[in-house]
Order: C-alpha cells, then sequence, then structure tokens
C-alpha cells in the first residue's frame, strides 16, 4: 500500500531506494547477477588451461600464442566502451541480456576453431560480450541497492568470480585430464574429440542464463527516472517494496531530471574530470597487475617447481588443478575481508590498501622463485612461495571487489554505465599489456635484448606487475574521494 506523500514534496529515487531495507528481493536479484558474474570468470580463465593445448595442437610461436591469450582482453576492451554507453542510451537491461547471450555463443563456437586466425577471433568476440557484461552488470545491482548496503553487496558480486574459476578448473580436469581416452598429452581426446573443443563447447551453457534475465528482471528505477517514466519507475519500486513486504512510497515527478544524453565527454567535466582519470588509473593498475600474473600462474607455478600429483578418493589428479582450486578459495575471504571494510572504513582506504598489499605479497612469491638472487639472498622454498601467491590472491581480489563496489558511485546516473565502461575498457588495455610484458620479460626475447641492464627471469617479469600494484594504491589514497555513504545520484 502506498504512502502518501505531499504535492510539494520532492521524494527522489534515492530516498525512496533507501526505505526498502535488504530482503528478498535483493537476494534474489544477487543470485542472478551473480550467475552471469561467475560465468564470466569461468570464460576468462578458460584460456589459460587450453593454451599450452592449442600451442602445441596449431605450432603456435610465442607471439601468437601471447595474442590469443590476450584475445578476449582486446574484446573486453571495446565491450566496456560499446556496452557501456549502449546501456546508458537504451537501458541496463537490454544491455544485460545481449552482452550475457554475446560471450556465451562465441565461446561456445570456439570449439570449432581450426587455427590462430579463427581462434583469436571467436576469442575477441567472446571478450567483447564479457566486458560488456562486466561494465552493465555493476550498474545495474547498484541501482536497485540502499545506500547502506550498496557497497557490500558489489563486493558480494564480485565474490562470484573465483566460483567461475572454480568452475573453469573443474572442467578443464574434465575434459583435458579425466576424461581423457587417447591423443598425445599435450592434445588429449575424449573419445574422437579434442578436449579442448568440448571445454569450449560445455562454456555456451550460460546463453540459458538469458530466459532467467528476461523472466524475473525488470529495468532499474534510476534509468527509468532519468528517461522520464516516472510512472515505470514507480511501478518498479512497488514491485521490489512488495517482493521485501516493505510499504511503498511513490517518487514525484518534481524530483526527477532527466539529465543529457549520454556521452563520454560528460566523464571529463570538471565535476567528474578527476574522478574518471583517478578511477582509470586504478582499473589500469589492477588489470595489468592480475592479469600478468594469473594469464601466466600455470607457467610461473610449473616453473618453481611445486607441481606433482595428488591423490583424492583413490584419482590422480595434476597439481596444477589443485593449486588453481587453492588459490581460488582463498579468494572468498579476500572479498568476504573488502566487503566488510567498505562498510566500515570506506571504499578508498579498502581499495587503496589492498592494492598495496597485492603489490607486497606478488613481490615475495616473485622473490621466492627458483633461481632468484635478490640483494644476495632470495626467498626461495616453497613457503615463501605458496604464502606470497596466497596473499597475493586474497588481496588482488578483495582489491576487485573494492573496485566494482567504487565505481558505480562515483558517476551520475546518465553516465554510470558509460563510466563504469570507460574505466574497465582503460583497464583491459593494461590487462592485455600485462601478460605480454611479463611473457617478453621471463625469458630472453628483442624486448632484453634492446634493453640490456634488465636479466631475464621470473622477478624481472612480475616485479613491474608488483610495483603497478602498489602505484594504483598510492593513487586512490592520493586523489580518490570518499563515496561510503553518499546516495546514488
Amino acid at each position: 500500500m502506498a504512502k502518501g506523500a505531499a504535492t510539494d514534496e520532492r521524494v527522489s529515487v534515492s530516498q525512496v531506494m533507501d526505505r526498502i531495507p535488504v530482503g528478498r528481493f535483493h537476494r534474489r536479484l544477487l543470485a542472478i547477477c551473480g550467475s552471469a558474474w561467475a560465468f564470466d570468470g569461468m570464460e576468462v580463465i578458460i584460456i589459460s588451461f587450453t593454451l599450452p593445448v592449442l600451442i602445441s595442437a596449431w605450432g603456435l610461436t610465442g607471439l601468437a600464442a601471447g595474442l590469443l591469450g590476450s584475445a578476449s582482453l582486446m574484446g573486453m576492451i571495446a565491450g566496456n566502451w560499446a556496452w557501456g554507453r549502449y546501456a546508458d542510451e537504451r537501458g541496463r537491461i537490454d544491455a544485460f541480456q545481449w552482452t550475457v547471450l554475446t560471450y556465451s555463443v562465441f565461446a561456445g563456437l570456439t570449439a570449432f576453431a581450426t587455427g590462430f586466425y579463427s581462434g583469436f577471433a571467436l576469442r575477441f568476440l567472446t571478450g567483447v560480450g564479457l566486458g560488456g557484461a562486466l561494465a552493465v552488470d555493476t550498474s545495474y545491482l547498484s541501482e536497485h541497492l540502499p545506500t547502506d548496503r550498496r557497497g557490500r553487496y558489489l563486493v558480494y558480486l564480485d565474490a562470484f568470480w573465483p566460483l567461475g574459476n572454480v568452475f573453469a578448473v573443474a572442467l578443464a580436469w574434465l575434459y583435458l585430464s579425466a576424461l581423457s581416452t587417447g591423443g598425445t598429452v599435450a592434445v588429449p581426446l575424449v573419445g574422437a574429440v579434442a578436449g579442448w573443443r568440448l571445454l569450449f563447447a560445455s562454456a555456451a551453457f550460460p546463453a540459458l542464463l538469458v530466459f532467467v534475465i528476461r523472466s524475473q528482471l525488470r529495468e532499474t528505477p534510476y534509468y527509468l527516472a532519468r528517461t522520464g517514466d516516472v510512472e515505470g519507475a514507480n511501478d518498479r519500486i512497488r514491485e521490489i517494496a512488495e517482493e521485501n513486504g516493505e510499504e511503498f512510497t511513490p517518487i514525484t515527478a518534481a524530483s526527477v531530471e532527466t539529465g543529457e544524453s549520454p556521452s563520454y565527454a560528460r566523464l571529463f567535466e570538471t565535476d567528474l574530470r578527476k574522478r574518471t582519470v583517478t578511477i582509470a588509473l586504478a582499473w589500469f593498475a589492477i588489470n595489468f597487475g592480475y592479469y600478468g600474473v594469473f594469464i601466466w600462474l600455470p607457467d610461473t607455478v610449473g616453473a618453481a617447481g611445486v607441481v606433482g600429483s595428488f591423490s583424492v578418493a583413490g584419482a590422480t589428479i595434476e597439481g596444477i588443478y589443485v593449486y588453481f582450486l587453492l588459490i581460488a578459495l582463498v579468494q572468498f575471504p579476500g572479498y568476504f575481508s573488502a566487503a566488510y571494510l567498505v562498510e566500515k572504513v570506506g571504499r578508498k582506504p579498502t581499495l587503496g590498501s589492498y592494492l598495496a598489499l597485492s603489490g607486497l605479497f606478488t613481490f615475495v612469491f616473485a622473490a621466492s622463485m627458483p633461481g632468484v638472487s635478490l640483494f644476495g639472498a632470495g626467498l626461495s622454498g616453497f613457503w615463501p612461495f605458496f604464502g606470497g601467491l596466497l596473499g597475493a590472491s586474497f588481496f588482488t581480489l578483495g582489491a576487485w571487489g573494492a573496485i566494482y563496489a567504487y565505481t558505480p558511485e562515483l558517476f551520475p546516473t546518465e553516465v554510470r554505465a558509460t563510466g563504469n565502461g570507460f574505466a574497465g575498457g582503460v583497464g583491459k588495455i593494461g590487462a592485455v599489456l600485462g601478460p605480454i610484458l611479463a611473457g617478453a620479460l621471463v625469458e630472453p626475447s628483442s624486448l632484453t635484448e634492446l634493453l640490456p641492464v634488465i636479466e631475464p627471469g621470473y622477478l624481472a617479469a612480475l616485479a613491474p606487475l608488483a610495483v603497478a600494484f602498489v602505484l594504483g594504491g598510492l593513487v586512490v589514497f592520493a586523489f580518490g574521494r570518499e563515496t561510503m555513504g553518499e546516495p546514488l545520484f
């Protein structure tokens, strides 16, 4: 039942949404948005397991392998920028459906790739959908949450990412190891079909989520109000309140500011310029460091000499799958700690400190790699390596949760998805460059020949990634704006 509102009272969307406590609707919404997020994580990490197989199957050079591994990240740059703008122009829910469908279909079609060029094109198009989904998903969820729980729930959203990593580990083990019946070790077969093809084919099943989105979700009240559909916004708010068992307070037409059409120029106007540049630099730093470390992680773990095999319930499991599973599991407490801190101490200090600590622990496990001598004394050994790796995973994924909570709050409704997409797209430039630089520095190459002062190796490869994390944290501390407790605008 609607509460009456005085005709001269200005009641905004943020005021009304803040009057609806977190309840059944929000938990259901988190489950749906989180599922899309988990599938994003699965699609991104699958290439880490298939790349060594494709190098053998297609006879790829190091450069070709690096480009193939980064293809989806390149696509995510375009996806972030294009789909973010589309969501502000045409609506969040429309963009959400199309991005999920895009990355699912093209991930599945990768199973039919015949070589580098078709594989690169299909991975690039998969990335276009992935980048768009990341920009739209956070904008959509943020516009349904009360101010006092928004940060925490957006971190919870990102906590679905390691679930996707776990799915990827399980599928990779299933198709590249457990079900293998023939072929070489490098190109396992499942029956008469290459296991990597079945792995990509299985990555198409998130397309089924589109049916859930279409049947269960509606447009956000913020977007409806901005486009002048006050009645539609009130209908949406009424649905949310009724599902949570709360009373409904309508917004008033006088409180609605339709604003200008979304544009990238708006992000660089005086009131938003500093926010845009600061968060874009933070996104670049976290992407550069994270993807530089994790795209090459199977190679790094293998080079550390800690990969063996484990016996579980009578089955032998290769060590790399166990390590990836442990790395994914430690990410959950990283997220939950960040979810607590963004509401307790703020978005800015949480993100800044977690980025800096990500850099510290990345340096620890880099310095513990075999053959590394740091100031005459290395940190060699299993526990420094393993502890540094788990610490880096803990804080890096916590930082991811914090940056996803922070970014939507920095931009007004008319460019929220555009701002999300722009920052994410800048970040994905770092995601492309990080693995390429790490790969170039780990072994002698044209780059190290041009810069002979750099001694190739894992410390040389990982140290720039650690520095990027720290610099990103310092940028946030120096120039970031605290948004904890502020309503969306």
